[in-house]
């Protein structure tokens, strides 16, 4: 049974795809311009405001069982690369398998920031008595002003636990995933509109178009299928959106007849895979995934919550209709969990 290793950001940053961000001038009938990377690019990107965003996501099997981890990110950075805020959240799903092939999906669905102190209690048991949001956010402040290249120069030790004192003074989890996460958000970012004075904030919806359990049959593995929203959005002084950059997973793990649990090698979103998610043929639009996602986020600028809560889910609104005719349901739950998070803070 394959048992995946977690998927390191090296690989990543040089593939030769990279992440397409909402709001970039990229022509609709070719990727070449917004994802791939180079110097040429990342010079073009000086002088300009950028909003990043990162999905990283291991899949992993052991018999009869299986889980699905991501690590998400959300950097703003000023006209000189340097990191002015810094969200991060984290989703760890798992499920498990009998015998017969009977697949037990999560019945939760919410990230460790979404949980909160109350169901996800890291404040109780923590050595520092801080909680994983708190943890978190001490992490993001402690690299602010830092590029991207000294984020991913940041030690740790073998064990993925922070080695600078003054860091772990207020974060003593584990930083080697998100060290790794928010140097290739800083890595794929875009001027999208972002500006000074904006606020950044992260938002995730998760769900399962498995339900609660699946059975894996003769003619057909189980698929244990997880779908992950994120968008990564700025909003002004007036709360008004400013950019946003929207992203998309569905890591998927395999179970047989027997109950054994696969799972892939790499998981990449829809904006990594760019044109190779192959949409494009099948689009009333003719254009791709990062496309239609780059169109609905250029039609939420300007746009207060109450105007993104308001936004139809059905495809009638005229004016979003030659931007982007993909589902937006997901998306729009993850904005709007963003802007109550925000609001909250």
């Amino acid at each position: 049974m394959k048992q995946t290793n977690w998927y390191r950001i090296g690989c990543l940053l040089t593939a030769s795809l990279l992440l397409a961000a909402c709001g970039s001038s990229s022509s609709s009938g070719s990727s070449s311009g917004s994802m791939n990377g180079g110097s040429g690019a990342a010079q073009n990107q000086q002088g300009a405001w950028r909003t990043g965003l990162s999905m990283v996501t291991r899949a992993d099997s052991e018999e009869r069982a299986g889980e699905i981890h991501t690590i998400l990110a959300a950097v703003l950075l000023d006209e000189d690369g340097r990191i002015v805020q810094v969200s991060l959240d984290e989703l760890e799903s798992s499920i498990t398998a009998d015998a017969n092939g009977v697949v037990t999906m999560p019945t939760d669905y919410r990230t460790k920031r979404q949980k909160g102190e109350k169901d996800y209690p890291l404040g109780a048991v923590s050595s520092i008595e801080k909680g994983w949001a708190e943890q978190a956010d001490f992490f993001g402040e402690y690299l602010a002003g830092m590029t991207g290249e000294q984020v991913e120069k940041l030690e740790t030790d073998k064990d993925g636990y922070a080695s600078d004192p003054d860091l772990l003074s207020g974060c003593t989890i584990t930083v080697e995933g998100y060290r790794d996460a928010v140097a290739r958000a800083c890595e794929l970012a875009q001027p999208v509109g972002s500006a000074s004075g904006d606020t950044l904030t992260l938002g995730v919806e998760v769900s399962s178009p498995a339900g609660a359990e699946l059975k894996a049959t003769e003619d057909k593995d189980a698929a244990a299928k997880v779908d992950i929203n994120a968008v990564a959005i700025t909003m002004d002084k007036a709360g008004r959106v400013t950019g946003a950059v929207w992203d998309e997973a569905e890591p998927q793990l395999t179970v047989g007849t027997d109950g054994m649990v696969d799972a892939p090698d790499e998981v990449l979103s829809k904006l990594e895979l760019g044109d190779d998610y192959g949409m494009r043929d099948a689009s009333a639009l003719g254009k791709e995934w990062y496309e239609h996602s780059e169109g609905f986020c250029d039609y939420l600028k300007g746009k207060t919550a109450e105007q993104i809560e308001a936004i139809p889910t059905d495809g009638s609104a005229a004016d979003l209709k030659s931007l982007c005719t993909i589902g937006i349901e997901d998306v729009q739950k993850a904005l709007l969990k963003a802007l109550e998070s925000q609001a909250a803070a």
